[in-house]
């Protein structure tokens, strides 16, 4: 039996986590979101209404995962903004600052509101989610980037910070993932070479199964590609800048 703490649970990666996990009956789930959640699976028990980003909040979600879970679960961090390639100069600073809320501050007030539970559990694990853009340093990402890398950073910090409490706190950096949202913004030639959730959702799982000494690790997911080895960044991500599109950044 798996105790799993899945916030995001709105996100497209947040309902293919709880339906994958949800298919286990012994595991215990707790799924936050912001808005309530549609099409809801009668064994999870979900928490709407939440918004990471603010501090009343976090304390009523430490508040329910402290009268759920009665030993160590497992955190997945399934929360922030989409990116559409915009440069620095098409990125207002709200928008930037929004990315950097949705990314980093969600996962920070999230471990910090629960570090107290996992440490009376004995422990536990935390999963979140990078990019690979954070070791290319793409053009037209920089907010985005920029998120992700504070995100890699925190989860490193926590492992070095509570290993000695039995916390294991990891990374996977992505590389695209086909979701709707993806393969709607993204040239179909290209999907082939995406990864599915489902081949996601394994690594996750691995992860949760994983020795407590795998901790403080970014794990890189990816599949070889023609395109992405044998064509430029700007063949493979048709620029914004000289269009019209300027699209808010909806949720993942």
């Amino acid at each position: 039996m798996k105790n799993i703490l899945i916030t995001g649970a709105n996100s497209d990666l947040g309902k293919c986590l709880i339906e994958r996990f949800s298919k286990a009956p012994e595991n215990k789930l707790l799924a936050v979101s912001r808005q309530k959640v549609q099409n809801q699976i009668g064994n999870v028990d979900y928490l709407d209404g939440i918004d990471l980003e603010k501090e009343e909040d976090l304390e009523k979600l430490a508040e329910r995962v402290n009268d759920t879970f009665c030993d160590k679960f497992i955190l997945i961090h399934s929360v922030g903004n989409f990116w559409y390639h915009k440069s620095i100069q098409k990125t207002s600073f709200p928008e930037a600052t929004k990315m950097m809320d949705s990314h980093y501050n969600t996962l920070y007030g999230t471990i910090q509101c629960l570090m107290p539970i996992f440490r009376k559990n004995k422990g536990g694990k935390i999963i979140a989610f990078s990019c690979n853009s954070v070791g290319y340093s793409y053009p037209e990402m920089a907010a985005f980037t920029s998120a992700k890398a504070a995100v890699e950073t925190l989860i490193k910090c926590i492992a070095n910070e509570n290993s000695k409490y039995g916390v294991v706190a990891n990374a996977i950096a992505l590389s695209t993932i086909k979701t709707e949202k993806v393969e709607s913004s993204k040239g179909s030639k290209y999907h082939k070479d995406y990864i599915t959730t489902d081949e996601l959702i394994e690594v996750v799982q691995d992860l949760t199964e994983a020795s407590p000494l795998i901790n403080g690790n970014i794990v890189k997911v990816l599949k070889h590609s023609e395109f992405f080895y044998n064509e430029g960044y700007f063949q493979r991500n048709p620029s914004c800048e000289d269009s019209d599109n300027e699209k808010a950044m909806p949720s993942r």
